[in-house]
């Protein structure tokens, strides 16, 4: 995966190409509630981590992703995703 775009444009083309993959057509908060935000993010970290090759490009396709589905995401806090989505 190259990221010729911005990252923000990018990471929305992957999260587009994952839900499709995945056949999930729900608004991010009901993947939240459903539990498939977690395979969704998965999958995204996945194919990031085996196309890209520089660190933060990495971090910030991941931020992208994440802050689709967690408006208070941040890069500085080490929280773990999945532990919101079960709540």
């Amino acid at each position: 995966m190259k990221t010729y775009y911005e990252p923000s444009i990018s990471a929305y083309n992957l999260l587009q190409e994952v839900t499709r993959s995945l056949n999930i057509n729900e608004a991010p908060e009901v993947s939240i509630t459903n539990g498939n935000v977690n395979k969704i993010i998965q999958n995204c970290n996945d194919i990031i981590d085996s196309n890209e090759t520089e660190n933060n490009v990495k971090e910030l396709l991941k931020y992208y992703i994440a802050r689709s589905f967690f408006e208070d995401y941040d890069l500085g806090i080490e929280e773990d995703y999945s532990s919101i989505a079960r709540c």
